[in-house]
């Protein structure tokens, strides 16, 4: 490992020079929540599995020259990782299909989710999104900020339709190609009004007025794009927080199936980078 002190801002164009220095840095700060992200949303992909799906994920990051990494946030190293969220998410929808969901599921469409959500305080809202895609009451609490108990009557007006789903207990979502599906389509309807990122993180950071905010959260309150967005930075806000590195000898794993568009033989990106 380089002892080269480097910062997510100066990873990324590294990493898109093929510095492997560089790459050994994102996985070993991010890897860890890109797996925690599969564990959730893919459960049935744990073990081998998900390393294979990992693994074919960044070979499809790094082909054609880095295209795809190209397009990620390069600025915020949260919306760097929500843009890394919804690519594994995509990944996770295409790989599902149509796989069988609970006996019992009912059908979720961004229509009937905005049905679900309507009326609700902003804050029921989240809570309730949490909860349809399988959170545990504790987790739920740490990501969205405040008790499930708060958005109880919410919930018991929801247990008869979904009591498939909201039975389920641990941290897993119980019907993961339906809700991958309900990602996909909600992001689909982004439109022209649709809230930038930036402002979210903002308004999550407290960096914004209750003037500018209250609109905003108007807006997202009914917006299934805009929601799903919302949810993806808490969600994220609370896995860097509870990631821990990979361990050096994964990290290592990791790299061995990858294959650099720039050769190594030249000496260290990093070090020209740093001119040391």
């Amino acid at each position: 490992m380089s002892s080269i002190s480097l910062t997510f801002q100066k990873c990324l164009p590294l990493c898109e020079a093929g510095d492997r220095e560089a790459w050994a840095y994102l996985l070993r700060n991010y890897a860890s929540i890109a797996f925690r992200v599969l564990d959730f949303y893919l459960p049935s992909f744990r073990g081998d599995e998900q390393r294979r799906f990992w693994q074919e994920a960044l070979a499809a990051l790094t082909a054609n020259q880095y295209e795809r990494l190209r397009t990620f946030d390069h600025l915020s190293e949260r919306e760097f990782l929500m843009d890394l969220r919804t690519f594994l998410l995509e990944r996770g929808a295409e790989r599902l299909g149509t796989s069988p969901e609970p006996p019992g599921a009912p059908k979720l469409t961004p229509d009937s989710l905005a049905a679900l959500l309507h009326s609700l305080p902003f804050a029921h809202q989240e809570v309730v999104f949490l909860k349809l895609a399988g959170y545990s009451d504790a987790t739920t609490e740490k990501i969205a900020g405040v008790p499930p108990s708060i958005a109880g009557k919410a919930l018991v007006n929801l247990a008869v339709q979904y009591a498939p789903i909201l039975r389920h207990d641990g941290d897993s979502c119980p019907w993961p190609a339906q809700w991958l599906g309900l990602i996909r389509q909600a992001h689909a309807s982004r439109t022209p009004e649709c809230v930038a990122r930036r402002l979210l993180v903002r308004i999550f950071d407290g960096q914004i007025s209750w003037y500018d905010k209250s609109p905003t959260e108007a807006h997202v309150s009914r917006c299934a794009n805009c929601m799903e967005s919302w949810i993806a930075l808490r969600e994220i806000n609370f896995l860097r927080k509870v990631a821990t590195p990979l361990p050096p000898a994964e990290v290592d794993e990791l790299l061995s199936g990858l294959s650099f568009s720039a050769p190594a033989e030249r000496g260290s990106f990093l070090r020209r980078w740093f001119g040391s």
